[in-house]
């Protein structure tokens, strides 16, 4: 013990001269980095907790068929379907080259329900061969007052999953109705601003007081399917009855860029048909929609953007402000938050 009492007293000397004690005060941070930090733990969102799961539809409620054109790809050409003054297109190919996108060919469509959910099934003709996955951008437009201008736009993007999942659906709203301008089934020389609001977007913590409003699930059918199911509340005291119409795209376009026929001209949009002059497909690429189909009563025939029948004088329709067809939507979020707000060039693709 002799041989080691200097190195203790040294050792002793030495902890003094750089403070000594073991139990040091933490350094105290200046107030504005204080701030800072609590500001950063009150910005972190509460985890959600989703209490009402969709599951599947039990009632078979409306169903509707695209044009296909897997067995006829090779042509790389479109007989039938793509209509650029009705805002109609079938353009399940990349621009120019004409390459075949067969998880981006809407084949069928139907809705089916049960007590608290709507399911749209949208069928593409395969997956995507490289990935053998869906890699579309898929969704379904709402126009309640049948005048060709939707006022909800419920889209989904990749990666999909076999069970539901909201975590990548957004649901963007026309709350002022200027969507087709004066005339919503032909092109005008300037559009609105489209859909302009989001009401639903997990990822920004945007939801009406539910967030278990949209879901989505990919359905690996013979033909390979994405389902999307949104709350039945959207439609207050069961007022079901809407035109609606399906989508499929590559990316997420600019929600300010409905309808597509007002923001970008025939010869800039290219066509997929050989004997039009504008051929091939140009800016307006790797997408298909469908025309508009009734659900909950007799469409009269030759309401905007609808599906041809037989034709029967429609009465005149009036004006009907976002609100007063979905209630439920404005009274649980008074005020969506603008589209610019979250989403920037970057992420949307843009026609013009």
């Amino acid at each position: 013990m002799k041989h080691l009492t200097p190195f203790i007293f040294i050792l002793m000397l030495v902890l003094q001269a750089c403070g000594g004690s073991t139990a040091t005060e933490a350094p105290s941070l200046p107030e504005t980095q204080i701030a800072e930090v609590v500001a950063t733990e009150a910005s972190i969102p509460e985890p959600i907790v989703h209490v009402d799961v969709p599951s599947e539809g039990v009632e078979v409620r409306a169903t509707a068929h695209d044009n296909e054109e897997s067995t006829t790809s090779g042509n790389k050409d479109v007989i039938f379907g793509d209509d650029f003054a009705s805002n109609r297109f079938e353009r399940p190919f990349t621009a120019n080259d004409m390459i075949y996108l067969p998880d981006l060919d809407i084949v069928d469509f139907s809705i089916t329900s049960d007590d608290n959910f709507f399911y749209i099934r949208i069928d593409l003709a395969d997956v995507d061969l490289a990935s053998q996955s869906l890699t579309g951008f898929y969704g379904v437009e709402f126009d309640k007052n049948s005048d060709g201008r939707a006022e909800i736009f419920l889209v989904t993007r990749p990666p999909y999953n076999t069970e539901f999942t909201a975590d990548n659906v957004f649901l963007f709203i026309d709350s002022n109705g200027d969507i087709g301008a004066e005339q919503a089934a032909s092109p005008d020389a300037a559009n609105g601003d489209g859909f302009e609001s989001i009401l639903f977007d997990l990822d920004n913590g945007i939801h009406p007081e539910d967030a278990d409003l949209a879901w989505v699930r990919f359905i690996p059918d013979t033909k390979p399917a994405v389902e999307i199911a949104y709350k039945k509340w959207l439609f207050k005291d069961g007022n079901e009855n809407f035109m609606w119409s399906v989508t499929a795209n590559d990316s997420l376009i600019d929600p300010a860029q409905y309808n597509f026929h007002d923001v970008i001209t025939e010869a800039e949009a290219g066509s997929p048909t050989k004997s039009n002059p504008n051929y091939p497909i140009k800016l307006l690429a790797a997408m298909d929609n469908t025309c508009r189909v009734p659900f909950g009563f007799q469409a009269r025939g030759n309401e905007p953007l609808g599906c041809a029948i037989n034709n029967v004088l429609p009465e005149p329709e009036e004006e009907i402000d976002f609100c007063t067809q979905f209630p439920s939507a404005c009274e649980r979020l008074p005020s969506p938050p603008p589209v610019d707000q979250f989403f920037d060039e970057t992420k949307l693709k843009g026609l013009g």
